[in-house]
């Protein structure tokens, strides 16, 4: 009986999917290597990190602060994949990358998805607009085969 639930567990070991993460250095860091934190905290006054710069030096942070620490890995959308390198959010459920016909600048240093290229794509035409608490994402909706590993 022992051999059968030894079997089971090797069996389902098959079945681990691992997904490598990347620590990215955070925009705090760069900031500072760059020497450049200061004035990006005296420029954004509204921003957590504004209390960095107060008196006294004792201030709390919020355990949502971005500028400090994100993971990234590598996903791929589409038939034949396109491979993109993403944050893993825990704090949100949507997935979105930006596609080719994307005309905003913030685009432009994002390597972007082609629809057309994708044999699984289906495009709803549905619009769709997010709201986050800095930013906000409009686009279309589409649907397509999304793998995390392998």
């Amino acid at each position: 009986m022992r051999w059968i639930g030894f079997l089971s567990l090797v069996a389902l070991s098959e079945c681990l999917v691992t997904v490598p993460l990347m620590k990215i250095k955070s925009m705090r860091e760069t900031l500072r290597e760059r020497d450049l934190l200061r004035d990006y905290l005296q420029r954004h006054p509204y921003s957590q990190a504004y209390k960095l710069l107060r008196k006294p030096r004792v201030t709390v942070q919020s355990m949502r602060n971005y500028l400090d620490m994100y993971y990234v890995g590598t996903i791929s959308i589409g038939t034949p994949p396109q491979e993109f390198k993403v944050v893993f959010d825990t704090g949100s459920a949507d997935l979105w990358v930006p596609s080719i016909y994307c005309s905003s600048p913030a685009c432009v240093t994002h390597k972007t998805f082609n629809p057309r290229a994708s044999s699984t794509f289906q495009s709803t035409d549905r619009p769709i607009w997010l709201l986050y608490g800095s930013a906000s994402m409009t686009g279309l909706l589409g649907y397509d085969d999304m793998r995390v590993s392998g």
